[in-house]
């Protein structure tokens, strides 16, 4: 008896162990990412930076002398939508400085998500070799309401015009920045 009290204890224990372990979200989600620290984060924070857009308007880029950013990419921004799916837009308006991304999003279930203090979001950048994935959280929006007045203040490639779509400029805190070689995006 005594060692059937014994076993069931010792069973206990180890299970109570077991539930009581939490996995880092990061590092032992797959073996394909690495969380960059160090000498690599800042190598490929100088990537993101370089890769940003100007985040312009289209009056400014209709100015005399204004010159497009050469080298810029297109991103993939995603978000959880209200049923539980993956919400994912591609964007050529983001940037990348000081540890934050700010973003132009015109409306839709993503922008939606999105803009609001805390919602959390992953940004996706193609580097020259790897994928840079960046964990988000929102921590100001600005929504600028579609007018004939306000046109020229929305994102230089804006396309919800026809539909009177506002805009939105999120900025987001970086918490994490991992690289993959191995997305399908």
């Amino acid at each position: 008896m005594k060692k059937l009290v014994a076993l069931m204890i010792a069973a206990v224990l180890l299970c109570g162990a077991a539930f009581a372990e939490t996995a880092d979200a990061y590092t032992t989600a797959s073996a394909t990412k690495t969380v960059l620290t160090g000498d690599a984060l800042t190598a490929a924070e100088e990537v993101l930076m370089a890769k940003s857009s100007l985040l312009s308007s289209a009056d400014e880029a209709k100015a005399e002398g204004y010159q497009a950013k050469e080298g810029t990419a297109i991103a993939q921004i995603l978000s959880v939508n209200p049923d539980g799916s993956v919400g994912l837009s591609t964007i050529s308006e983001w940037k990348y400085e000081g540890g934050k991304v700010f973003v132009r999003l015109t409306e839709g279930q993503n922008a939606l998500n999105l803009a609001q203090e805390g919602a959390a979001g992953t940004l996706l950048v193609k580097g020259e070799g790897p994928w840079y994935i960046l964990h988000l959280k929102a921590v100001a929006v600005t929504v600028l309401e579609y007018s004939e007045e306000t046109a020229g203040q929305f994102d230089q490639y804006y396309s919800g015009a026809a539909n009177a779509l506002n805009e939105y400029d999120i900025e987001f805190d970086v918490g994490v920045i991992e690289q993959s070689f191995a997305l399908m995006f």
